[in-house]
């Protein structure tokens, strides 16, 4: 039996057969597979619909929280410049050890890659785990007090900052790593929660990713019932 799927972005239908599901099984693996099986209740077409729902929303996502990553890490950035005076403030602070070592290793990659070591490279090599502990506790007086509040004009509570991070970085990882996250958490809502996190430095930054990503349209997309038969 051969089904057809509605072409997404002008691609040519494409044609899903018995035997197709089962060669999907093979590759990606039933364990990798179950428990999209087990929301679709065993029904092993809806169950491939999702897993790849689960990857158009990731990627969908993956923009949004990529608007608020490259902003914070470019925020933390040019703060830290005006306030030091120094593109390369990093080795002029006290750092800890995960933190120091993040700075060296990004040192080294961009090195091994033959290239000069600037403060821009640096920037961009550092993880967003890096900035996400820029924000943690134990930076408070030296980091926050100091320096980054600065850089949030709503006055959002430090606290209420790292906890909204930690809950976005977990969710990137799980989308960088091509793990489940339908299922997991009401995604509109973590949406949101980045856009939000995003108008906290700036309104016309949220604003421009808030219009210019495809989540809201990828996840109001219906999965089909039923798969139709392909023309003989």
């Amino acid at each position: 039996m051969k089904i057809i799927k509605p072409p997404p972005n002008g691609q040519s239908n494409f044609q899903y057969t018995d035997a197709l599901l089962v060669t999907l099984e093979k590759y990606l693996s039933p364990e990798r597979l179950a428990p999209y099986y087990a929301l679709a209740r065993g029904d092993k077409w809806i169950g491939i619909q999702l897993y790849e729902r689960n990857t158009e929303l990731s990627e969908a996502l993956y923009g949004v929280i990529q608007g608020l990553e490259i902003a914070l890490r470019n925020a933390i950035h040019n703060a830290m410049i005006s306030r030091l005076g120094a593109a390369d403030w990093y080795d002029h602070i006290v750092l800890y050890e995960f933190e120091r070592e993040s700075i060296e290793e990004a040192k080294q990659k961009i090195q091994e890659r033959n290239l000069a070591v600037t403060p821009g490279r640096v920037i961009a090599e550092l993880t967003f785990g890096f900035w996400v502990k820029l924000t943690a506790s134990p930076y408070e007086k030296t980091f926050w007090v100091k320096h980054l509040h600065r850089i949030f004009p709503l006055r959002v509570k430090r606290t209420i900052l790292h906890g909204r991070l930690v809950e976005i970085k977990t969710l990137r990882n799980r989308i960088a790593h091509h793990e489940r996250i339908i299922g997991k958490r009401d995604l509109p809502e973590a949406c949101q929660q980045v856009i939000e996190a995003i108008g906290w430095m700036n309104p016309s930054l949220q604003s421009w990713v808030q219009h210019t990503n495809c989540f809201e349209v990828r996840w109001r997309k219906k999965l089909q019932k039923r798969r139709a038969l392909a023309a003989e």
